[in-house]
């Protein structure tokens, strides 16, 4: 394959990541929407902490090329910027 075959699919990868992380977002909102009525604040360690250990884990199970450091600080954002949408 070319580099531009190779920059295809990463922009169709692309594409399908922010589809992924728009439903996720909304998954968030609607947790936001119940923690509001049920008083709870919008961030919650614990389950962040948990998440963050989970997807590190299967990022060594997966055994990409991605260290589970690297999926953790990825996901670190992701749930950085999720929050802002459960406000």
């Amino acid at each position: 394959m070319e580099i531009d075959d190779w920059r295809n699919r990463i922009d169709a990868m692309n594409d399908e990541i922010i589809a992924l992380l728009n439903k996720r977002a909304v998954c968030a909102a609607e947790i936001g929407k119940l923690k509001k009525e049920l008083g709870l604040p919008v961030l919650d360690a614990s389950r962040e902490n948990e998440v963050l250990e989970a997807v590190g884990e299967k990022a060594v199970k997966a055994g990409g090329p991605l260290t589970a450091e690297s999926v953790k600080k990825i996901f670190q954002a992701i749930m950085e910027e999720t929050r802002k949408v459960e406000d």
